[in-house]
């Protein structure tokens, strides 16, 4: 995704009357340009892999942020409101394709209270992994994290990279990053307790 494009869509779609102060543009621009990978693997996953879609629905994305003349103040919240945003995006994306497109992940409430019960006992289990629907069931729950506990589950569990590796990149000592992934962890685990059944409904 070329964030300085999206960053020329907001400029070029958002008048100034509809944003209530040129720092509340800021503040949006701001944590959207901080969450957008994590926005992007939100669409990604659920647009079945197809990066035009996402990254159109990403620009989207900016684009209804900046036109709207009330965004939360509070950087978490106003992360959620953007995912909120595109998943509003996603859902007419999948109106507008009809459902004829092949297999689309839906959230299934029990399978992924029986991830989230099967993760109190060991963390992401491989054995439960291997099967697609709970790696679904995962996905969607993950990439509906904040984009910081995001990155980290993908590089710790995905990708395997060693705590000292990801303490490193991210300037942090190794116990931060131990304590950033255990709460990552609980996050996730509640999302899975919880799923929203809102996607390609």
């Amino acid at each position: 995704m070329d964030i300085a494009m999206a960053a020329g869509r907001i400029d070029r779609t958002a008048d100034e009357s509809q944003l209530r102060s040129d720092d509340d543009k800021d503040h949006v621009w701001r944590v959207f340009e901080a969450c957008s990978d994590g926005l992007y693997r939100f669409i990604l996953f659920r647009v079945r892999g197809d990066k035009h879609s996402a990254e159109d629905l990403l620009q989207q994305t900016c684009t209804a942020a900046a036109g709207n003349g009330r965004s939360p103040t509070d950087d978490g919240e106003c992360e959620a409101w953007l995912r909120g945003i595109a998943r509003n995006l996603v859902r007419l994306h999948w109106r507008h394709r009809g459902r004829n497109n092949g297999r689309i992940p839906i959230e299934d409430a029990e399978l992924s209270r029986q991830l989230a019960e099967d993760m109190d006992a060991r963390p992401l289990p491989p054995d439960v992994l291997a099967k697609r629907e709970m790696v679904d069931q995962l996905m969607l729950a993950v990439t509906s994290l904040p984009a910081v506990d995001q990155q980290l589950i993908f590089s710790f569990y995905f990708e395997g990279r060693p705590q000292t590796d990801i303490a490193q990149e991210l300037g942090a000592t190794v116990k931060s990053i131990e304590t950033k992934l255990y709460r990552a962890r609980n996050r996730l685990r509640e999302v899975l307790r919880r799923p929203e059944r809102t996607d390609q409904s």
